[in-house]
């Protein structure tokens, strides 16, 4: 009977795969879990590196930005069609968002000055192209959280997607009264997070995540209660 084992190939996700998917993405996104407390750090190391248009410091903050967790968790909740998941996880994009921008002017109070350019954000956007990016970076990072032999992708999609620098020069812009700054910085952190979102739930549907929506509404339920 060994000799007609089937071994899951990389495009699709047993069903303990699936069980620690959903639970990974529930449970790691908590004040418990030091989620948030990991966002504002990234914040105060990604948000200087702007300020002084360092890649090297932007690149460094990136690395450990876990956004990517609620917004898989949207593309998860899309694919299994499940209403109390959207909710769970449109709460914690909402005030991960908020607590970016948050952050992100108040270092820029404490050490911008008014003149400041932000080089990071261009001036000349292809939308397309960023979009495109934010698909490619969608597809591998749902695969990352899926599979466990691919799981170290998930720190190279937050670095390849530019997805936290946007939303901190948001709250820079904002700080500055930069408006031009702001609406270029944020149709930037839109376009990501959107091509993010289509391309993972697709990729979650192909590998059978539709079939979690029972188990993605306990996670839940469990974690609200907790």
């Amino acid at each position: 009977m060994g000799f007609f084992h089937h071994e899951p190939s990389i495009l699709e996700a047993t069903k303990a795969e699936q069980r620690e998917a959903v639970e990974k993405l529930t449970s790691h996104a908590t004040l418990r879990s030091g989620y948030y407390l990991l966002l504002l750090l990234s914040v105060f190391i990604v948000t200087p590196g702007l300020l002084l248009n360092d890649v090297a410091v932007i690149i460094g903050g990136m690395i450990f930005a876990p956004l990517i967790i609620p917004t898989l968790m949207l593309s998860l909740s899309l694919a299994a069609r499940t209403w109390r998941g959207l909710m769970y996880a449109l709460r914690i994009y909402v005030i991960s968002m908020l607590l970016v921008v948050a952050g992100a002017m108040t270092i820029t109070f404490l050490f911008a000055q008014t003149e400041l350019v932000v080089e990071w954000i261009p001036t000349i956007m292809n939308p397309s192209i960023y979009f495109f990016i934010a698909l490619m970076s969608g597809i591998v990072a749902a695969f990352a959280l899926a599979k466990e032999d691919v799981s170290e992708s998930i720190a190279g999609v937050t670095i390849s997607v530019s997805y936290l620098p946007p939303l901190c020069a948001v709250g820079i812009g904002l700080a500055l009264a930069q408006p031009k700054l702001v609406q270029q910085s944020l149709f930037l952190f839109v376009t990501n997070a959107l091509g993010i979102v289509i391309a993972a739930s697709l990729v979650f549907w192909g590998m059978g995540f539709f079939a979690t929506k029972k188990q993605q509404e306990k996670a839940v339920e469990k974690e609200s209660g907790a």
